[in-house]
C-alpha cells in the first residue's frame, strides 16, 4: 500500500521535511500502526504519537486510530491557536 504523509506546521520542523510517499507493508492497516513503522526509521516520528496531534485523511479529520487505504493522503497537525 502507498500513502502520502505531511507534516504540518512545527511538526514540518521535527520531521525535517513537508512530506512523504511511504510504501508501507501489508500488516500496517492503520494510524498508529503507520507512526510505529515511522518511529522505526526516524526516532522524530515519537511526536506524532502525542495525543494533541490531530490526523486529517483525505481532508477530513479522523479520530485515532484511522484506517488507510491505498492511495491515501494522512497529514499530521499539531494543536493550532488562534485569536
Amino acid at each position: 500500500m502507498r500513502i502520502t504523509v505531511k507534516y504540518v506546521a512545527a511538526l514540518r520542523d521535527r520531521m525535517g521535511r513537508p512530506e512523504e510517499t511511504v510504501d508501507l507493508p501489508g500488516d500496517i492497516a492503520d494510524s498508529e500502526a503507520l507512526i510505529a513503522h515511522l518511529r522505526e526509521s526516524d526516532a522524530a516520528a515519537e511526536v506524532l504519537t502525542h495525543p494533541s496531534v490531530r490526523l486529517i485523511r483525505n481532508d477530513a479529520i479522523v479520530p485515532r486510530p484511522a484506517p488507510l487505504a491505498s492511495g491515501d493522503t494522512l497529514a499530521f497537525c499539531p494543536p493550532f491557536t488562534g485569536g
